[in-house]
């Protein structure tokens, strides 16, 4: 907390600094080209000096960056696999209770999922918890990934745990078609379990001036035998689940160069997801059927931008479940649409200002509910100063207001202050430091009461909860610091950093007894505090003269996530965050055959928790995870990649014990599953 409470003293000296030397911002407006501080390596690094940028963007507020190059050097075959390796997140466990887990149920820093956009615009994921767009992205689709830790009122992140936005690949050459085709086959057992899948991707693009174009599409198939075994004290049952899993996403884009400043983008995501899961005397059938429509206006004169995005997005997702005691169908609707301007003004190399407005209205239908009625709007502006060759500060504000009626009816507003510090020691040495003020309200699907039940023979328990929503949330409010500490290098460095998050009114997932089953709802607690540090380094030798270059990176994020018991007073710990992750990747590329490998290795260590109102404490266990990709390139194009996941295959364990005497209330494994994938692909 000292690296903190100094971050802090230095940005309320900075402020006083910038009422002071208000009249020189506007005295000076000559318009010349400047250095990006932000640093684009081939790993997730600190934005700190570093060659230029496009963008010219002079911004304190740290942003960190996966290029393309990168995941494909690690064999990665999704945005998961990509930012597995970023310090904060922790990934779903790919045998746990849920089954494997995407993008979309991360978490980070112990908070909920991080906001997720493509090219800028928010997307969103089925309003039953269903895969978003972002699980059907391939590497061979994106340009880059821009991770925002920090809150920044220009993303709609001041409230959010972390802002991922996803580039899309634009033609890489002048050539009127070109792209890249792969298949893909995976297949492994362990004794009564198996997995398949088998996937297909083809992107293509070209230039045919003033035309540029695209489309991406792929189709996966995943067929997986899972084993579940299920303890209480007096009796042991062992469950067999078989799932069908299959997606497809097809996404053109057309981008036309009015001319040398302007620009006119449409881009269209369709995706389709089907699960059919069945054990002895239940099946379960989920559908998810979406179509989002962006489409954009951009100028570019010299530093000065303007850009207008029009979106629509339409989804529709259902739900069965079957068994000889009951039978319960969900069919849910949602449509949004959106409208949005951002404008970004840069007066010389050390003064630059953002601004813009989000209009987005949408409705919520399900035949479980009434439809609920959204909309929302936002003001935001942020302002950044470099006042010395040394320092540089940012303030933003945003202000917001929802409108919801239907199924809850309320009007709310509030205005979100960000401020942010970067003080650059020397060429190596920088501190970052970021204080905030947001609000959260809930998303629209956990308003919604219906209740999705769980699959599996012990589902409706404490440690298989069904799940349901509830229309009676309260926003969150959330006071922010952080501060990072960062020593870079062209060949490496090493990032220190420390945060601390202050949020009443908390939404936090409990467990509780309705008719005879236990079902998972969010609720708000009084007061909850989150905080820890994280550790992130990497060095990098670069390709020598006999052609070797090899890349080591690693993170360790600590958190701990506690809430103030509203009737005792007493903190207690969020039961489901673990107190650390770990993990280090090495990779390691020889020219002369082309090969690249990389391998990496994350730790969970094993945690006890108490259950919000409940006599028990969860304990999980410790879980190591080794996932290993090797790629070797051929001539005209050719190339076959080996991916293995979950090489050491740690099940997934949750064990319930009375906190009276510490016995066995309940204890439950998901038998985890290896998996090797291997792929073909050819460019074209």
């Amino acid at each position: 907390m000292d690296a903190l409470s100094s971050a802090w003293k230095q940005s309320a000296l900075t402020v006083a600094l910038l009422s002071l030397s208000s009249m020189s911002w506007a005295a000076d407006s000559t318009p010349n080209v400047t250095e990006e501080p932000v640093q684009t390596l081939k790993t997730l690094k600190l934005q700190a000096n570093a060659p230029t940028n496009k963008n010219n963007d002079i911004s304190a507020i740290a942003k960190t960056i996966v290029s393309r190059e990168e995941m494909l050097q690690f064999g990665d075959q999704s945005v998961s696999d990509a930012l597995r390796r970023a310090a904060g997140f922790q990934m779903p466990s790919p045998s746990g209770p849920r089954g494997p887990g995407g993008a979309s149920g991360m978490r980070f820093r112990g908070g909920g999922a991080p906001i997720f956009m493509i090219n800028g615009e928010p997307v969103q994921g089925g309003p039953r918890g269903g895969m978003s767009i972002i699980d059907t992205l391939t590497p061979d689709m994106i340009e880059r990934i821009e991770i925002t830790k920090q809150p920044s009122v220009t993303q709609a992140s001041v409230a959010a745990s972390a802002v991922i936005n996803i580039i899309l690949k634009e033609p890489l050459q002048s050539s009127r078609l070109g792209g890249t085709a792969r298949v893909g086959y995976g297949f492994d057992s362990s004794g009564v379990s198996k997995e398949e899948r088998k996937n297909i991707t083809l992107q293509m693009d070209g230039r045919d001036s003033p035309w540029l174009y695209s489309v991406s599409a792929n189709q996966n198939w995943d067929d997986t035998t899972s084993i579940t075994q299920t303890q209480t004290a007096n009796q042991t049952r062992v469950q067999k689940n078989v799932a069908e899993r299959k997606a497809s996403m097809i996404s053109p884009r057309v981008e036309y160069e009015i001319d040398d400043e302007k620009k006119v983008v449409a881009e269209l995501f369709y995706r389709n997801h089907e699960r059919d899961g069945s054990r002895s005397d239940q099946v379960q059938q989920d559908k998810n059927d979406s179509m989002r429509l962006n489409t954009r206006f951009e100028r570019q004169v010299n530093k000065n931008s303007d850009k207008v995005r029009l979106s629509y997005e339409k989804q529709n997702e259902t739900e069965l479940t079957r068994s000889p005691l009951s039978s319960l169908y969900i069919d849910q609707q949602i449509e949004e649409l959106g409208l949005a301007y951002d404008g970004v003004r840069q007066f010389d190399e050390n003064r630059q200002i953002k601004f813009g407005l989000d209009t987005r209205s949408s409705s919520l239908e399900s035949n479980t509910a009434e439809t609920l009625d959204e909309q929302r709007y936002a003001l935001y502006s942020e302002g950044s100063w470099r006042f010395t060759d040394q320092q540089t500060l940012t303030i933003g504000l945003r202000q917001e207001w929802i409108h919801r009626t239907g199924l809850v009816d309320y009007d709310d507003q509030n205005l979100s202050p960000v401020i942010a510090h970067r003080y650059n020691f020397n060429d190596y040495w920088s501190l970052q430091s970021n204080i905030s003020q947001a609000f959260r309200s809930p998303k629209a699907d956990d308003l919604l009461p219906a209740v999705s039940i769980s699959t599996d023979s012990d589902a409706g328990s404490l440690n298989n909860p069904d799940r349901g929503g509830n229309p009676f949330l309260r926003p969150e409010k959330i006071t922010a610091y952080e501060s990072t500490l960062g020593f870079n290098t062209a060949a490496g460095g090493i990032n220190i950093t420390g945060f601390y998050r202050q949020i009443d009114d908390y939404i936090e997932s409990v467990i509780q007894q309705e008719n005879g089953r236990y079902v998972k709802r969010p609720q708000n607690q009084d007061h909850a505090t989150t905080y820890g540090v994280e550790l992130s380094g990497r060095y990098a030798l670069k390709q020598n003269a006999q052609g070797h270059s090899w890349m080591l990176n690693s993170q360790l994020s600590t958190i701990r996530a506690k809430v103030e018991d509203d009737i005792t007073h007493q903190d207690r710990l969020v039961s489901d965050v673990a107190p650390y992750t770990a993990s280090m990747g090495l990779s390691y590329n020889y020219q002369p055959w082309q090969i690249s490998t990389s391998a990496n290795l994350s730790y969970t260590p094993e945690f006890t928790r108490a259950l919000e109102n409940q006599p028990y404490d969860r304990t999980s266990n410790e879980r190591v995870n080794l996932d290993i990709s090797a790629t070797k390139r051929f001539k005209q194009g050719w190339a076959t990649t080996l991916s293995a996941r979950n090489l050491l295959s740690t099940d997934y364990k949750e064990r319930l014990n009375y906190q009276s005497d510490g016995s066995l209330y309940q204890a439950r494994v998901s038998q985890a599953i290896p998996s090797i994938l291997f792929s073909v692909e050819k460019k074209f």
